[in-house]
């Protein structure tokens, strides 16, 4: 079964050209990284293929299926689901509203499913499903932001800046539990700017620069020099 196919992708933002021809692909259940330094491109990526975003040229298929310009609630359907970078929880809402807003149109029987398996993986969660989420710290938050995914029941993940603002065991403990959250079947992409945390993480790697690809590989070449991959990050010889 085919995955994610990225074909000579340019997005904008009104004249300014923000990626310019990228190719990309995430084979099915396969977990990718793609980093690069901070406004290198990598959420304007995500953001395109989840459909908050129309690219200017290029392709985005998933499983065999043109997805690019489809509006996101249609995209959702399809089983694309992101993880926002800075969670993006709603503060208003309690714990529990939060992730029934994720099952939004699906079955009542898959939202009981997806409750069960969120509060037994974050049993804080559970204890704290009445409360405003606008009250959570932000580990929890994120926990409650990874469990909306859960919910929504996603074939494609996309994971953006997992690490941002939290405390560096707090996020290795996040990065370990993905394998366990979602099945072998669920295809993610996962951008970050922590190279070294994410090549553990996942089999293979792409870098921007600038909304350029300049670098590609087996994270396993990379995984124990991730310093080797600055000057892919940066333009620059790190020798």
């Amino acid at each position: 079964m085919s995955g994610l196919e990225i074909k000579d992708l340019k997005v904008g933002y009104k004249r300014n050209q923000v990626i310019h021809g990228l190719n990309l692909h995430v084979n099915h259940g396969e977990r990718v990284a793609l980093l690069g330094a901070n406004g290198a491109g990598k959420s304007t990526v995500l953001k395109t293929i989840s459909g908050l975003l129309t690219p200017t040229e290029g392709s985005i298929t998933w499983k065999d299926d043109e997805i690019h310009g489809n509006n996101p609630a249609s995209l959702v359907e399809k089983g694309v689901v992101q993880v926002p970078e800075g969670r993006r929880i709603f503060p208003g809402l309690n714990v529990e509203e939060n992730l029934r807003v994720a099952n939004y149109g699906k079955s009542p029987d898959l939202l009981e499913v997806g409750l069960e398996t969120a509060y037994k993986k974050f049993p804080i969660l559970e204890e704290r499903r009445k409360q405003p989420a606008g009250l959570l710290s932000g580990g929890q938050q994120q926990m409650l932001s990874l469990s909306r995914a859960i919910v929504a029941q996603p074939k494609l993940l996309l994971i953006d800046e997992m690490s941002l603002g939290l405390a560096p065991l707090l996020v290795k403990d996040f990065y370990e539990q993905l394998e366990d959250l979602f099945s072998n079947d669920v295809t993610l992409l996962i951008v970050e700017q922590n190279a070294g945390l994410a090549l553990k993480y996942c089999s293979r790697f792409y870098v921007l620069r600038n909304g350029d690809l300049v670098l590609e590989g087996d994270a396993a070449d990379y995984k124990d020099d991730p310093t080797s991959l600055q000057s892919a990050y940066l333009g620059v010889d790190t020798k």
